[in-house]
């Protein structure tokens, strides 16, 4: 078995939004192939995370992007790492031993093969970096809508910018440059350079969706256009010869929720007796990065600290679920928190204390159900991600192809960490060393691994939180969790 791939990547798809209203073509497409409702991101549930974890198939403690930003202060000292800019990736790339991803990414492990990977991004440039890293020192193509400073090689770019034009500029759809990318991918990248694995991935309907909400006209047009560009690459996939045709993987990063009310973390620890600051290194006893999943670093290193900190959260009618690092199998060293290792956390880059947001599942922005309490600069009722709202867990997976089954519904759980190991099995390579597994129950010939669920529970005084982990043989996926 050899055959090649196509990854395409929607960012922040929800798969309830997949409707054949709304997207009739990746609609009909999942209905022929085979699809995976049960299938989750990794947490955090941030785009970056996420895209580090489908080109290594590994959990954010294992590639050590550990959020969408992070505290490093050998990096950083004065601020956190904004993985959105290619420029603080590459920064923290040439600091940490070993590099930012500290294990082999598809690019790198295709090369080792003597195979290619050629990345198409929307993107911010930190996405498009992340997904091929390693592309300036491999001499393969990573083209981003950003410009020729992010893509390699410059002579490609100029090349597909005499043929196709400047990309267009950004805007809420990103439908005009989600169509050029498409043309990209499909006039020059797979004819011309013909990568044994492509990835092209559409911003949208993530961009729009945070501006104008998920339920917004902006949203609903996002949607159509970003199916009308899938709907191209269908189109030119069934016109391809068999012996040429390459298994397609369709795969969202996480899903959204509708924005609630604002919490200004900073301002409610200091106003609850905490000294805190936002910084990687400082005077302060706490470093915070807050978001919908929210890290504290603990600078003075007592136990007392800790656990007054979970004490107070606790006590927060905003506090979600709670996370610190421990030796135990579920619960953290400080009392009242899981260990963060059931997020697959188990990095010393992540933070001690990690903390999610109160959210529900009523009607939000435009009646689409799922919301939750945020700290950022998004606007009211926009969207949003990052914490452990089963609809923000909850992420699109497709797969159809040679050597793949037709108008299959997989029963089990599955995840973006398993695409990686999947695409080198159909290309006949190794993929040994994921957190990921190779999707069998997919494969013609193949079967699905023994799989279960379990909620787990924890109180933190009379705080009670919880999370819902599935496992498909030894491969763990995390489901959501939070209060109650």
């Amino acid at each position: 078995m050899s055959t090649r791939s196509l990854i395409v990547v929607f960012d922040g798809l929800r798969p309830d939004m997949v409707t054949p209203a709304l997207m009739p073509n990746l609609h009909a497409f999942q209905l022929a192939h085979c699809r995976f409702p049960r299938s989750r991101c990794v947490f955090p549930s941030e785009t970056r995370v996420n895209a580090a974890s489908l080109v290594t198939g590994c959990h954010a403690g294992r590639h050590g992007v550990v959020g969408n930003q992070f505290h490093a202060a050998a990096v950083f000292a004065d601020r956190w790492i904004r993985t959105s800019e290619r420029a603080d990736l590459q920064a923290a790339d040439a600091v940490f031993a070993g590099g930012l991803i500290s294990v082999p990414s598809l690019g790198e492990r295709l090369s080792a093969a003597g195979r290619t990977l050629a990345v198409v991004s929307t993107g911010s440039t930190g996405s498009g970096w992340l997904l091929h890293h390693r592309a300036e020192a491999l001499r393969q193509l990573r083209w981003s809508a950003h410009g020729p400073a992010h893509s390699t090689p410059v002579d490609a770019w100029t090349e597909i910018a005499q043929r196709f034009g400047l990309p267009p500029a950004a805007g809420t759809p990103q439908t005009a440059r989600i169509d050029h990318a498409t043309t990209v991918l499909l006039e020059h990248v797979l004819p011309v350079v013909d990568p044994d694995v492509a990835i092209i991935w559409f911003t949208d309907p993530d961009y729009t969706y945070h501006y104008r909400g998920i339920g917004s006209v902006e949203a609903m047009a996002a949607l159509q256009g970003v199916d009308a560009a899938f709907g191209r690459v269908v189109d030119a996939w069934r016109r391809a010869p068999n012996h040429d045709r390459r298994a397609i993987f369709v795969v969202s990063d996480h899903g959204h929720i509708t924005n609630r009310e604002r919490i200004d973390l900073l301002g409610a620890m200091t106003a609850g007796g905490f000294s805190v600051d936002k910084r990687a290194s400082g005077d302060a006893d706490l470093g915070l990065v807050p978001g919908s999943a929210s890290a504290v670093l603990l600078r003075r290193r007592d136990d007392g600290l800790g656990r007054a900190v979970v004490d107070w959260l606790a006590g927060q009618p905003w506090c979600g679920a709670l996370f610190s690092n421990g030796p135990d199998e579920t619960a953290g060293a400080i009392p009242g928190t899981f260990n963060r290792t059931l997020l697959g956390l188990d990095s010393a880059r992540a933070a001690d204390l990690l903390f999610t947001l109160a959210h529900d599942d009523a009607p939000g922005n435009g009646g689409w159900p799922g919301g939750g309490l945020h700290d950022s600069d998004l606007p009211p009722a926009g969207g949003n991600h990052g914490g452990l709202h089963p609809r923000e867990m909850s992420n699109m997976l497709v797969a159809g192809g040679a050597g793949l089954r037709t108008q299959f519904v997989s029963p089990g759980p599955a995840g973006i960490i398993d695409v990686m190991p999947t695409v080198l099995h159909l290309l006949g390579l190794p993929a040994a060393g994921c957190d990921g597994r190779v999707l069998g129950e997919a494969l013609v010939d193949g079967a699905m691994a023994p799989h279960d669920t379990r909620r787990l529970a924890m109180t933190a005084g009379r705080h009670a939180h919880h999370i819902v982990v599935s496992h498909a043989g030894a491969t763990r996926y995390v489901d959501g969790g939070g209060r109650g």
